[in-house]
């Protein structure tokens, strides 16, 4: 994809772009799951990949995001309940503006996943209603706060 050149860092030219394209290495059709159940335990087997192209295709779009995302107006460090609701409505007032959100963990959410000692209901306080009804989230009203039956199901990440 890059080329490498030999010339001072000064007049090296900067790719303004990167193209991500999914070149199938063998195009085959994609199977539908009615096709592959009568196979599950006959001769089922994964599709043969290399780590090169794992490596290669999760690269190639983490700097594409990267550039697209570098320069943002808005920068929202967490993706717990405090920073997922700030960028939701900075972003339906202000469409316009460019917001990343930085996390440390691997999902969104913050604490919310942990608490409850693993049941699936999330119990949330009001006025987190507004959200869930806005995100069309169903709940049941319990007064002082919303139940999600099942939070990890409904969950609109």
């Amino acid at each position: 994809m890059f080329t490498e050149t030999h010339a001072p860092l000064d007049s090296v030219p900067v790719k303004s772009e990167f193209d991500v394209k999914a070149v199938p290495i063998n195009a085959k059709k994609s199977k539908t799951l009615e096709e592959l159940a009568d196979k599950w335990e006959q001769s089922f087997t994964f599709a043969p990949i290399r780590e090169s192209q794992v490596s290669r295709a999760m690269t190639r779009r983490y700097f594409n995001d990267l550039d697209t995302y570098a320069e943002s107006d808005i920068v929202i460090v967490g993706a717990g309940s405090c920073g997922l609701s700030t960028a939701y409505m900075l972003g339906k007032a202000r469409p316009d503006l460019k917001i990343a959100i930085i996390e440390a963990s691997v999902s969104p959410g913050g604490g919310a996943w942990l608490g409850g000692q693993l049941f699936s209901a999330m119990v949330m306080r009001k006025p987190a209603d507004a959200f869930l009804t806005d995100l069309g989230v169903p709940f049941e009203d319990e007064g002082d706060f919303a139940v999600v039956k099942h939070a990890v199901c409904t969950s609109p990440f």
